[in-house]
């Protein structure tokens, strides 16, 4: 049976079958689409998206939503069946607005521009946010609309947007919180929202950046020359890390796990690259810090991207291997860790890559 024969068979039974024959049919089409999506022929695809395309109309609420969470992370899915979903009610249309790639970003700015606040809290909650969508986002959207904004490190921001987020950060501290861990904020920015903060908390983040400054203009006076010294080399392990770092992306996989593999085989170059891709930074920086004798750079970052204490003890011992320390310092690093919350880990890798930046532009 040929394309073309089968799609007419599955459509007369779409036609002919009573309400329960056409749930199943529409479960049995999405099995086989979602379970061999990856494999698929583009002619096999095309017709799975025809047949639910047509069986659309005829779907009960629950099945529409529970075709729209199978289908969201399923990039073949057609324009068709993602942008009816992601117009229909909000549970049927989240998992398409917050993560669906078959949605194009003039999709995603007509929604924006005309759905409710539940959509719009959706579709400030996807991996990435261009800032004709963001805006509208910000002017359409209310309180938790804006500051969902606030804290996707993936939307971007406008000139008009950031201005707007850092005045009304002035009376809304979930903003102002979002906002200091942001890395496109200017210095100027940076500063406003620190003195917005209370006193205690003002001296404490301010304590933060004094002591961090001198690791930051080390890191960009002399990375690459750290780099070009240093023969950090990538080592045979059980873990691809480029696999590994779409997984974790995606929500399948663990930066702990990966963590622990890579460092039990002393694999320090693909922990930088892990890590740099993580946290939005430069390799060089990171292989800097990986290298130094101090752990400063290496926790903040470890702690910012979730690294649990296994995580972090196993490549603590790991770098004090390859840097020819005592494992006697480990200890010490482990202990300070504990003691750096994530909230602040993030503040100051939000710090340092605005520093960087900075001095990058300066420079150039």
């Amino acid at each position: 049976m040929d394309g073309s024969d089968m799609l007419n068979d599955l459509l007369n039974q779409a036609q002919d079958s009573s309400p329960e024959k056409r749930h199943k049919l529409v479960e049995h089409v999405t099995d086989l689409f979602v379970t061999g999506a990856e494999s698929y022929q583009t002619e096999e695809i095309s017709l799975f998206n025809a047949v639910l395309e047509r069986m659309l109309p005829t779907m009960e609420h629950d099945q529409k939503k529970d075709v729209s969470e199978r289908l969201a992370p399923v990039d073949s899915t057609s324009h068709k069946i993602a942008y009816e979903l992601a117009s229909d009610e909000i549970d049927v249309a989240r998992p398409m607005l917050t993560s669906s790639n078959a949605l194009n970003s003039d999709d995603i700015l007509r929604l924006a521009k005309t759905m409710g606040q539940g959509h719009l809290l959706a579709i400030s909650q996807r991996d990435h946010l261009e800032a004709k969508v963001t805006d509208v986002l910000l002017e359409r959207g209310e309180s938790p609309v804006k500051r969902s904004v606030a804290a996707n490190s993936g939307a971007e921001l406008s000139d008009w947007g950031g201005r707007l987020l850092v005045k009304l950060a002035e009376r809304d501290d979930k903003i102002r919180d979002a906002m200091i861990e942001r890395s496109d904020v200017s210095e100027d920015d940076y500063e406003k929202l620190i003195s917005q903060m209370p006193e205690v908390q003002q001296a404490k983040i301010r304590k933060m950046r004094e002591e961090n400054e001198q690791l930051v203009l080390s890191l960009f006076h002399e990375a690459s020359k750290v780099v070009a010294s240093t023969k950090l080399e990538r080592k045979n392990s059980r873990i691809n890390v480029k696999v590994a770092l779409k997984d974790i992306r995606e929500g399948r996989g663990s930066i702990n796990q990966a963590m622990t593999q890579l460092s039990l085989s002393n694999n320090l170059f693909d922990i930088c690259f892990l890590l740099a891709q993580l946290a939005g930074l430069d390799q060089k920086y990171v292989t800097n810090v990986m290298v130094r004798y101090d752990a400063t750079g290496v926790a903040v970052l470890c702690k910012a991207m979730g690294v649990d204490k296994n995580g972090y003890t196993a490549l603590c011992r790991a770098r004090a291997t390859n840097n020819k320390q005592p494992q006697t310092t480990v200890q010490n690093w482990i202990n300070d860790y504990q003691e750096l919350t994530e909230k602040d880990a993030r503040r100051l890798l939000s710090f340092m890559k605005i520093r960087l930046s900075t001095l990058e532009e300066q420079a150039a």
